[in-house]
């Protein structure tokens, strides 16, 4: 599941796309058939393959330990480990010039500290630099828990699977309340019952996984073991309820010309 938590990341770049109301589709959903093509013949095979469970439960490194365990050779494993360590990296390019995209038009709504700052754009390179400079920067100081504490470091990152799909819930809540027919514009792909069955499914499977991820995550419960994902919780939406007081009367939202978009054809006639 984590493994999909940034398959929306070609959203916060479609105002660069060419029809992205087609586009986004099928980037999103040839994101999931590609991943699950991958990852679960792989994932048989690991699990059919282990011979120790407690020993890749207690290495240092759990994945290299099982690559060991599947294929009984240390060259291998190494070669295996190498590829997953370039496969990480090269998606961290996109993922932090995402974040950088996604903090500018927050920024560019209002939403932001120091707003006017970050919403500029560099001239020369048609690029948000500011803002990519200050993903670098919270991401760098995000990852330096990791040396303070593990344990709040693994919470952080556990958390960060229920904040995402908390996010990605709430519009199917609003969906689900009002109608689609009364909230959601003339499309290029409508899904009609499948898509409302999703509006109102999506929230319970969140709401499910919430509690299973607040869980701690062995008993007796000690400092050292503790989850601290509720509380993490509890700090954000506390974050985000001062952050509202003290910038929402500057927050102007995306700027969407609705109208246009309901113009019957908009979407039909793209191509």
């Amino acid at each position: 599941m984590y493994a999909f938590t940034s398959t929306d990341a070609a959203i916060h770049i479609a105002e660069e796309m060419v029809h992205p109301e087609k586009r986004l589709v099928q980037v999103l959903n040839m994101t999931l058939a590609i991943g699950f093509a991958t990852t679960f013949p792989l994932l048989v095979v690991m699990m059919l393959s282990m011979t120790d469970v407690s020993r890749v439960i207690n290495a240092t490194l759990p994945y290299g330990e099982l690559f060991l365990q599947v294929t009984g050779s240390k060259i291998v494993t190494t070669i295996l480990m190498s590829w997953v360590t370039l496969a990480l990296f090269s998606a961290l390019i996109g993922q932090w010039i995402t974040c950088g995209r996604l903090a500018w038009a927050f920024a560019r709504d209002g939403g932001l500290p120091y707003s006017r700052f970050f919403a500029s754009v560099n001239k020369r390179l048609a690029f948000p630099v500011r803002t990519t400079i200050l993903a670098l920067v919270f991401s760098c100081c995000y990852g330096l828990l990791y040396l303070v504490s593990t344990t709040a470091f693994n919470s952080i990152i556990t958390g960060a699977v229920l904040f995402s799909n908390i996010s990605y819930c709430m519009p199917q809540v609003i969906v689900a309340l009002r109608g689609r027919e009364h909230v959601l514009p003339q499309r290029a792909v409508n899904l009609g019952l499948i898509g409302r069955m999703c509006n109102y499914l999506s929230p319970i499977f969140v709401v499910v996984i919430a509690v299973l991820i607040c869980f701690p995550p062995e008993l007796p419960v000690t400092s050292k073991n503790i989850n601290y994902t509720p509380a993490i919780l509890v700090g954000f939406c506390a974050g985000i309820v001062v952050t509202w007081w003290v910038l929402g009367r500057n927050f102007e939202g995306p700027k969407i010309d609705w109208k246009l978009i309901s113009v019957p054809g908009t979407f039909s006639d793209s191509r």
